[in-house]
């Protein structure tokens, strides 16, 4: 049975909504020597102070509160961190509430109206029939990622469903009158913006604003990217966006799953097509479409794009993953707006799947990636890679990159150009080798529409 998912776009513009947050103010509690005397420290304080000093003529170093804790975990103290401070210091600590690391992505994030018309068909009153143009618009969210005060110039990206509707009357299907909205901006403060490069497989379109007083004049800033390759489950995420079309606003949630695949009727309603996700339970709604996933650490991690629609299914939202979405952006800058992505020419099996602990305890995912069967004549890798061989790495331009996930190799595909070389280390009969293959050739290359 397949899932049912719906793209998060709203049908209408709706006034904008303004929320606020707050904060909390830390006192202190506990001194450090007390502390560690609590957790079975037995020496004086000018004893415990002197193990605090440098050595060798050199200065200790100033204290604090990490050094504090590190102090009592070193005399017993087996709390984490976060327990510590909420037991020796008086403040109501909640995990990740940074207000105002929001209020700088809020900055990055655009409300997206795209604005449509199409001649429909209708019945006369004095029989017959007769046509009429009829003007409507579509609501998303965008997310700024180059941006030039000075200039006033700035590209954001959003989900290429928000700006295409295929029953329009542009040829393209992309709205030719798009318009962004900053938190807070009323109508006037309309920013215009024209689609430059895109992508419907990957649900990805790219804007670019040009001279806009309005960003001249804004606190406006460029998110910063996060990598979404390393992104852990159950870390604490949040979204910004236009849900209903009321303006931006923030919700949160954790990491559900860091890669998986969702299939989707395409915008076109013409075929099916496949994405790669992640999951998470924070609140996604028509609107969101286009909107920004941050980390606790203000990075961003994905775009928003979809949400399940089934009636008996609650908090499953999805979105893309912002190491690939980066990769879809350079490829179509620099293939005329148009995205192509190279083919090896094989298909790979994931032949083992181990899971291991992280640097910092997370769940990592380890696949084993294994050619299914032999590349097709006339492919890239025909005469380079055979069934059987295991892909261990892939170098492009002179970095290496583990092919420990099969979503690594497909999306570093996405990194060829024209008369490229990869090299590849590959297991071939219990024995390390390397191949190195050239794409020097167009047919070398699909274009994702």
């Amino acid at each position: 049975m397949k899932k049912k998912i719906g793209m998060t776009i709203a049908a209408t513009l709706a006034a904008l909504s303004v929320f606020a947050f707050s904060a909390c103010n830390v006192t202190s509690g506990n001194n450090a020597y007390d502390i560690a005397v609590e957790n079975g420290y037995q020496g004086t304080l000018a004893e415990w102070l002197k193990s605090l000093e440098g050595v060798d003529g050199k200065d200790g170093k100033d204290l604090d509160i990490e050094d504090v804790y590190n102090s009592a975990v070193k005399y017993g103290y087996e709390g984490t961190f976060l327990e510590f401070l909420k037991e020796y210091l008086s403040v109501d600590v909640q995990e990740d509430n940074d207000v105002k690391q929001i209020a700088q992505n809020i900055t990055s994030v655009v409300s997206v109206v795209a604005n449509f018309e199409k001649t429909v068909k209708g019945g006369s009153i004095f029989g017959g029939s007769r046509t009429e143009t009829v003007q409507y618009s579509a609501a998303g969210s965008g997310v700024i990622v180059q941006f030039d005060r000075t200039e006033g110039d700035a590209y954001v990206v959003t989900n290429y469903h928000v700006v295409y509707d295929s029953e329009s009357n542009t040829k393209t299907g992309i709205s030719n009158a798009i318009y962004l909205y900053m938190y807070g901006a009323l109508g006037a403060d309309a920013i215009e913006s024209t689609f430059v490069a895109g992508s419907m497989d990957y649900d990805i379109a790219i804007l670019r604003v040009e001279d806009s007083m309005e960003l001249k004049g804004s606190i406006a800033t460029a998110a910063e990217f996060g990598d979404s390759n390393t992104a852990a489950l159950g870390e604490k995420v949040f979204v910004i966006g236009n849900p209903g079309g009321d303006g931006i606003s923030v919700t949160s949630g954790v990491l559900s799953v860091d890669s998986e695949y969702i299939e989707m009727e395409s915008s076109d309603g013409l075929r099916t097509v496949e994405y790669r996700v992640m999951r998470t339970d924070a609140a996604i709604n028509p609107g969101n479409s286009g909107g920004a996933l941050f980390n606790a650490e203000g990075k961003l991690i994905g775009i928003t794009n979809a949400k399940s629609t089934e009636t008996d299914v609650d908090n499953v939202a999805y979105a893309l993953p912002i190491t690939q979405v980066k990769y879809v952006m350079q490829n179509a800058f620099e293939n005329g707006g148009a995205v192509k992505r190279a083919m090896l020419g094989i298909t790979v099996a994931t032949t083992d799947t181990s899971l291991q602990f992280g640097q910092d305890g997370e769940i990592v995912v380890v696949e084993e990636l294994t050619v299914y069967e032999t590349p097709t004549v006339g492919s890239a890798a025909y005469g380079q890679l055979k069934a059987g061989d295991i892909l261990k790495n892939a170098t492009i331009d002179g970095v290496t990159t583990e092919l420990s996930r099969r979503f690594y190799l497909i999306d570093l595909l996405l990194q060829v150009r024209l008369n490229d070389t990869i090299k590849l280390t590959i297991e071939r009969d219990g024995t390390e080798k390397e191949v190195e293959i050239k794409f020097d050739k167009e047919s070398y290359f699909t274009l994702y529409k």
